[in-house]
């Protein structure tokens, strides 16, 4: 693989991003409203004294932070149960970038001159992934870090502890690039087979299904967020579901296929 066609993909699809005010919007807004919703549940038992009869239905979940008063506890469930949401921005809003990319210029048939070009196919697509994740890696780090500071600065700086937690950091670190990186691929490899951006985006909305099913099966276990055991496990099934869609993507994104559908 040559760095200097990856650089040139690169620059090219970031250029075209950055034109995009409306996918630039996309980037960020999902971020914002997942962390919107529990800062404003912190906010509104900040300023509200908590009724003692509910304490008794919520007792499961604040009894995960015996450290904190019963008021902080469940500010503290709040804020460390929605952080599994912060999973779904690298897996949903990549896919929208990628697919746009792809059929984009599919559509405006700028695609054929890249693929007709000397350029391998595994550059090509290192150039669009690359292009695609960072946004979203930038947007959920960033939001992360406001997530966490906000909450702190609202209730308790014990919060913006719980958030910046080990194993979140970690999360933050390997398993939201690797979700990005995955989803982008997958949503590259689905957009070679068809020509319609909303068809590979329904397709390929079904890797934010397992995601949601985890962060509901917590909450309703009472369990306020992941472990380090499952970060972990996490990364190794990303990292092989990213193997999988590599050599998938190398039988779908067919050089010469392409260009004949295009001619």
């Amino acid at each position: 693989m040559r760095p200097g066609y990856v650089w040139a993909v690169f620059s090219k699809e970031w250029r075209d991003l950055l034109s995009n005010r409306l996918l630039l919007g996309a980037v960020w807004l999902p971020a914002l409203v997942f962390a919107a919703i529990p800062t404003g549940l912190v906010a509104f038992i900040q300023v509200n004294d908590l009724d003692p009869k509910q304490l008794g239905q919520i007792e499961q979940y604040i009894s995960n932070f015996p450290d904190l008063p019963a008021k902080l506890a469940a500010q503290g469930f709040i804020v460390t149960n929605f952080m599994a949401y912060f999973l779904l921005i690298p897996a949903m809003v990549p896919m929208a970038i990628a697919t746009q990319s792809v059929i984009g210029e599919k559509v405006s048939r700028s695609l054929e001159p890249q693929l007709a070009t000397p350029m391998e196919v595994s550059e090509l697509l290192a150039g669009k992934t690359l292009a695609a994740a960072l946004p979203a890696v930038t947007a959920t780090w960033g939001v992360f870090a406001l997530y966490g500071l906000v909450n702190g600065a609202i209730a308790d700086h014990r919060l913006t502890v719980l958030v910046f937690s080990e194993v979140w950091l970690v999360a933050m670190v390997t398993l939201v690039p690797l979700i990005c990186i995955f989803s982008v691929l997958l949503g590259i490899v689905v957009s070679a087979r068809v020509n319609d951006p909303r068809t590979a985006q329904q397709i390929g909305g079904f890797v934010v299904i397992p995601i949601i099913a985890v962060a509901v099966a917590q909450f309703f276990g009472g369990q306020p967020t992941f472990d380090m055991g499952q970060v972990i496990l996490g990364d190794f099934l990303v990292s092989g579901l990213i193997g999988l869609v590599l050599v998938v993507g190398a039988w779908a994104f067919d050089r010469e296929e392409i260009l004949t559908r295009l001619a």
